[in-house]
């Protein structure tokens, strides 16, 4: 059998699916963090103001709705179920 047309064993595939999966996570962060900081920090200083920390935990939580709501509708269209929650509980 030639070796360029064998299929990568399972461990390999299973292997790059967890890598994919951290890839585009770390990706989500990110965006997050840009879009967050962009929204939230006036000034940098040596420390966030309360109404800077309020602002990054607020977008933050409203980036992973949406990111999540996206993803279910998505999961939804495509003839999945939408009930996972799309990213792994994050």
């Amino acid at each position: 059998m030639d070796p360029s047309q064998q299929q990568p064993s399972a461990e390999l595939q299973q292997f790059i699916a967890q890598e994919s999966q951290i890839a585009q996570v770390q990706q989500v962060i990110a965006t997050l963090t840009d879009v967050c900081w962009d929204k939230c920090m006036s000034t940098p200083g040596s420390y966030l103001s309360s109404r800077e920390t309020g602002c990054l935990d607020n977008c933050a939580k409203r980036f992973v709705e949406a990111t999540q709501y996206i993803l279910e509708r998505a999961a939804h269209k495509a003839g999945g179920s939408s009930g996972g929650g799309g990213m792994g509980g994050f």
